[in-house]
């Protein structure tokens, strides 16, 4: 599993692990076929500005608006960055709609294994992938990554 790493400068230092550690466990007793993303590609999950897949640290970084979601949502939205570690490795990743409908199947995936409240499903069945392009020109760049509050 990826190691956990705090930052105060996002959350709260004693919170962070203690949160994210539960969310491992809960996929790897609910939904551990998932974890093979995490612990292929991901070597640890850190709180940052915003949340994402850091390719260059092999980072999946955690904003405090995630954070502070339930932990069904937080587990899920690390599997949803996994994928995006699986399609980078395996050279599919192009930061498009498509890469983001793709993790989003997933991360409903594991919201139903993990048993997520119906209105984390219900969103999640709403979202068409273009929740990463936030100036909304069709590509998902570093200026929309900037423009993150989540």
């Amino acid at each position: 599993m990826p190691t956990i790493e705090g930052n105060a400068a996002y959350i709260p230092i004693k919170d962070f692990p203690t949160k994210i550690q539960r969310c491992l466990d809960l996929l790897q007793n609910k939904a551990p076929g998932y974890t093979i993303y995490l612990n292929l590609y991901v070597t640890k999950v850190r709180a940052a500005r915003a949340s994402g897949a850091n390719f260059a640290d092999k980072a999946i970084d955690i904003a405090k608006a995630t954070f502070d979601s339930s932990d069904t949502w937080v587990a899920s939205v690390l599997v949803h960055e996994a994928v995006h570690f699986w399609q980078y490795k395996s050279g599919k990743y192009k930061a498009s709609k498509a890469d983001e409908q793709e993790a989003n199947v997933q991360q409903l995936a594991t919201l139903r294994l993990i048993g997520a409240p119906e209105n984390e499903i219900t969103h999640m069945q709403k979202q068409d992938g273009g929740h990463a392009d936030l100036d909304g020109d069709g590509k998902y760049t570093e200026k929309d990554y900037k423009k993150r509050k989540y």
